[in-house]
């Protein structure tokens, strides 16, 4: 395929001490086929060799990074995103990492029908140890597609999402106080406004569990089901804030069902018990494949810190 009618795609990565495979990742994404990469890192205050391995990267000119403050991973992912230049297509990369070489070419294909209009896809990744070596997992990867669901949770990996240029638009500038994660946020913004988001079962990247991954190395659905538990536990009323930011930022964008649910979430959320139990047990918001995460949702509006 002629340079010139490759696909342009932007790769927005967040590192922090990540020397230990960051080079691995990296390469993966260099070797992407039928499309032109061109990688953007952010380093999130690092104390470790990423910086010099970045630095030998972008002397070679296969990438370009700028470092600043220990914003964590998901507000260094919107100052990312605040700095991407037009590109055709966006994806977010961990640093740790490895993709499979078709693993944008096959998103590419799968979004182009929804160039017009904000679109995301995300896909689903094959578990493995620090050693690449495949993972047996309980783990039922399945992303929500749905805006109702995606206020009980979004179940979204942003490692597999790849953005349109049109949802890129509506993302770009946008600044809110409150967010759970930059993918969660990103997922909610495009079905909220009206987008597509498409799910492809079929795994193109390698999701490596190790000690030190920045968002913990357990990924089986109960393991997540805890995580999202714990992180909303501490830091209360996250979720309802953040769809609270999405009301602020998107009010004349959101088509006017998803306004009203939306609406209806965050009144009910910030009620008397008696609210709370009416949306824990609205059928509107509930997860078709995901009792675990529906209860989990429960649970945080009961003991009010959703």
């Amino acid at each position: 395929m002629d340079l010139e009618k490759k696909v342009k795609v932007v790769i927005l990565m967040s590192t922090y001490n990540g020397e230990k495979f960051l080079k691995k990742q990296i390469e993966s994404i260099l070797n992407q086929k039928d499309v032109l990469v061109r990688i953007i890192v952010r380093d999130d205050g690092s104390v470790d060799d990423t910086q010099k391995i970045l630095n030998m990267y972008k002397k070679k000119g296969l990438l370009n990074w700028y470092t600043g403050e220990n914003k964590k991973t998901a507000r260094s992912f919107l100052d990312l995103i605040d700095k991407a230049p037009k590109a055709d297509y966006y994806a977010f990369s961990d640093q740790d990492d490895v993709w499979l070489s078709t693993k944008l070419i096959t998103a590419i294909k799968k979004l182009k029908k929804f160039d017009d209009s904000p679109a995301l896809y995300a896909g689903n990744y094959k578990l493995v140890d620090e050693n690449l070596n495949e993972l047996i997992s309980m783990n039922i990867h399945k992303t929500t597609t749905e805006f109702n669901e995606a206020i009980v949770y979004s179940c979204c990996t942003g490692c597999t999402m790849v953005i349109n240029n049109k949802l890129m638009e509506n993302i770009k500038g946008k600044h809110p106080k409150y967010i759970f994660m930059h993918d969660d946020w990103i997922h909610k913004v495009c079905l909220g406004i009206g987008g597509n988001v498409i799910y492809d079962d079929s795994k193109k990247l390698l999701y490596r569990q190790h000690d030190n991954n920045v968002e913990g190395g357990k990924h089986g659905l109960i393991d997540k089901v805890m995580k999202v538990y714990s992180d909303k536990k501490n830091n209360k009323h996250v979720m309802q804030k953040q769809l609270l930011e999405i009301l602020r930022l998107y009010k004349h964008q959101l088509t006017s069902d998803n306004y009203l649910l939306a609406r209806y979430a965050i009144d009910k959320s910030k009620g008397n018990f008696l609210d709370r139990l009416q949306l824990a047990f609205n059928k509107k918001y509930k997860i078709k494949e995901s009792k675990k995460l529906n209860h989990e949702f429960k649970i945080a509006l009961i003991l009010n810190y959703w």
